[in-house]
């Protein structure tokens, strides 16, 4: 047994769980790499070739990436019966008690920086019986482990990544993330979920790294990985002001790099836009979601805002030079194409840049169980699918239309004259199978392109469209 770890992957950026896994192999002498699957067959070469001593085979499984991973499962078990294959991430910890262990031998419930490195570097692995959080056996005792103190997490090691990738690496824009949780009750999402079935040990609502420790992170990465500008992946930066006006004194003090982040409406007061902007603020990703606020506020269950105070904040935004990029989502329960058509008029209005994907009711989250409860699924027992849908995944034509309008965003957004032309033809399912193959791949890269452009040079936009084109058509 060589006791290696294959951490693998299918997007083209750097996984902060991974990171700070690799850390922690690292400090117990585990040999590990990562591996960012574009081709199947060549990742099933690369087992039997450069990654043939490697025993443990892991992905962090999002919802969006089950399938996928799954699929790879079989194909490994079936190729390379020695092989050690592990899940991870949101998905195997929400829905644990479906998982098939005849496909992979372990999943992690809970946050695998605890026992990971321990269980591999002590060969736990051979045993097949369960280690805390480390379980193959549903019928024996086992834990469920959450961080309850982001400070005690190890830094991540981006040479995992580095070392490797140039394209990572010479991106230019470093990746930091400094909280995890969130207080809001979004029915899409897996926080809410997690509350909800793990009581007694996921009970946090926000955890927040030390300013002075996150500044200190940021120093270390840079001074080896320089970098034009810094993009915050928090789910939302400013969910606590006093925690973001202390980090954004040291940030300003010490940085001072043009930074993108996400947050929502109802934090983002004019003190606060003001520290922001004095800390050289450039882009901020703000999910607005849909413009049927009784949508937003009874099935998506969003934080309580109305559409003219996301146009204020839009307004008072750009007297600051900050560009607004606006997230939304299609095909949500109950949603009519004129909801999708007010959409894009508010974006058209308020001139702001918008992203947009198709909802999949991820299986674990309250929006899965409305849509089972109300039998709007086309298919239930179906898979589930990514962000990059090719359909709905509510029943009903206008869903369909729907997905097409999703195709022509990056258009749309800036062409409002389009919209009932778009909207006209989608009735059509030749248009709408045309739409899918040949504009949908053009809309993805598109829309990275408008929500980065300010932060990337053209030459890294463009490589990074490529990348973007290349795991859509892999996603496809």
């Amino acid at each position: 047994m060589s006791n290696k770890v294959l951490l693998c992957q299918f997007d083209n950026l750097e996984f902060y769980s991974y990171m700070i896994l690799s850390t922690q192999l690292t400090k117990n002498g585990v040999g590990h790499d990562i591996e960012i699957i574009t081709d199947e067959e060549s990742f099933y070469n690369d087992l039997s070739g450069k990654y043939r001593d490697f025993d443990i085979i892991g992905f962090y499984a999002c919802n969006a990436d089950n399938a996928r991973i799954l699929r790879l499962a079989i194909e490994i078990k079936k190729r390379f019966k020695n092989r050690t294959v592990i899940l991870g991430g949101p998905n195997p910890t929400l829905n644990y008690e479906s998982i098939d262990f005849n496909l992979v031998d372990f999943v992690c419930i809970g946050d695998g920086e605890f026992h990971f490195a321990d269980w591999v570097s002590g060969k736990h692995y051979i045993e097949k019986k369960n280690y805390y959080n480390i379980v193959c056996n549903l019928s024996e005792p086992f834990d469920t482990k959450f961080v309850t103190d982001f400070n005690s997490s190890p830094f991540p090691s981006r040479e995992i990544y580095y070392r490797k990738y140039s394209f990572l690496r010479n991106m230019g824009v470093r990746r930091f993330l400094f909280s995890t949780g969130c207080p809001f009750k979004c029915a899409y999402c897996h926080n809410e979920s997690f509350r909800t079935k793990f009581k007694d040990d996921y009970y946090k609502t926000v955890l927040l790294r030390d300013p002075e420790k996150a500044i200190s992170e940021m120093e270390s990465v840079l001074s080896k990985y320089p970098a034009d500008a810094i993009s915050f992946s928090d789910d939302n930066f400013c969910i606590n002001k006093k925690w973001l006006f202390s980090f954004l004194k040291l940030y300003s003090e010490k940085i001072c790099k043009p930074f993108n982040m996400a947050s929502t409406v109802n934090v983002l007061k004019d003190d606060v836009i003001d520290r922001l902007h004095t800390g050289n603020l450039k882009t901020v990703r703000i999910a607005m979601e849909t413009t049927n606020e009784r949508i937003r506020k009874e099935i998506l269950r969003r934080p309580n805002y109305t559409n003219e105070e996301f146009a204020e904040v839009v307004g008072k935004l750009r007297k600051k030079n900050v560009k607004l990029v606006m997230l939304n989502m299609f095909c949500l329960p109950t949603q009519t194409l004129n909801d999708c058509v007010d959409t894009f008029r508010f974006a058209n209005n308020n001139k702001v840049i918008m992203c947009t994907n198709i909802l999949v009711p991820y299986k674990g989250t309250s929006i899965y169980k409305y849509c089972l409860e109300n039998k709007l699924l086309v298919n239930p027992s179906a898979d589930e699918g990514d962000i990059y849908a090719s359909s709905s995944y509510i029943k009903g034509e206008a869903m369909e239309r729907m997905v097409t309008m999703q195709n022509y965003t990056f258009i749309l957004n800036f062409v409002s004259t389009l919209i009932p032309i778009i909207l006209s033809l989608s009735k059509f399912k030749g248009f709408r199978i045309f739409s899918h193959k040949l504009i949908s791949p053009i809309n993805v890269v598109g829309m990275n392109y408008f929500g980065y452009r300010g932060l990337f040079s053209f030459t890294r936009l463009f490589i990074l469209g490529i990348k973007t084109f290349s795991s859509f058509k892999r996603k496809n």
